[in-house]
């Protein structure tokens, strides 16, 4: 790999401003111009970050943590001082010239991804249930299951046993029906409250200790409306049925998820 100045270093990319805009004060990050927008680097040794050192670094949780600590407070500094457009972890660059060549073809989408950023955050929601209470709601409402409890009751073994599995497969409906209902209600009170709504994965089987995660979005927020966005958010929490549903949030964060013109370059 061609190296900077031929000094066995590279550049570590923060993320992408606008030309001449304030970044913080560190003496190892520096801005690269091109056109109307620049980039945050700082010059890291070429060797600690060459593809055969990171894929053997890259398997300790420790020295992750470390580089993505770093990374993501540097690009918060950023968010203070205005709009960026996040690089992804350990995006590297052989040369300024390469760099700002990357730059000059993506200017059009860097721009137009940094104005729809511009004044606004990240936040992260994740919505959680609590399947058991779910269940023993949609049990103690719904007119058939509570004819099926009356029936296994009074029904021989073998029957009560055949009931019972048909007990267990319209709760199991119905409980499916009702987190499909409570995650397009949150959705719906959500849209008007974000400038934008993302869905991140969210496996069927991932647990929390409140539940089960059953809708994972990214939202950017206006600054100027997030207590607006946070009150949207309890409100929803207390309006879901039996208290089954509960919101984990976090951030603001730099906005990861809604710069794909930055990631695609």
């Amino acid at each position: 790999m061609e190296t900077i100045d031929g000094g066995g270093q590279v550049l570590y990319l923060y993320g992408v401003v606008r030309r001449g805009q304030g970044f913080p004060a560190d003496a190892a990050l520096r801005a690269v111009a091109c056109l109307g927008v620049a980039a945050l680097v700082e010059p890291v040794c070429a060797e600690e970050f060459s593809a055969a050192t990171l894929d053997e670094k890259m398997t300790s949780i420790e020295w992750v943590a470390r580089l993505a600590q770093k990374h993501e407070a540097v690009l918060e500094g950023v968010t203070r001082l205005g709009a960026v457009v996040p690089a992804r972890l350990c995006t590297l660059f052989s040369s300024e010239e390469a760099l700002r060549t990357t730059l000059a073809e993506n200017e059009a989408g860097f721009l137009t991804m940094l104005e729809w950023v511009e004044g606004r955050e990240e936040w992260g929601l994740k919505m959680l249930c609590a399947e058991d209470r779910l269940r023993g709601l949609a049990g103690s409402s719904d007119q058939e299951a509570r004819k099926l409890v009356a029936a296994i009751a009074e029904a021989s073994p073998g029957h009560a046993f055949v009931l019972g599995k048909k007990r267990e497969a319209r709760l199991a409906e119905l409980t499916a029906a009702g987190i499909e209902d409570a995650v397009d209600a949150a959705i719906e009170a959500l849209e008007p409250a974000a400038a934008e709504l993302r869905s991140l994965p969210a496996s069927a089987a991932a647990e929390t200790g409140g539940g089960r995660l059953v809708l994972n979005l990214a939202a950017l927020v206006d600054k100027t409306a997030r207590e607006a966005f946070h009150s949207t958010v309890s409100e929803l929490a207390a309006s879901l049925p039996g208290e089954a549903f509960t919101f984990e949030m976090s951030g603001p964060w730099p906005p990861y998820n809604f710069c794909t013109a930055g990631e695609e370059a």
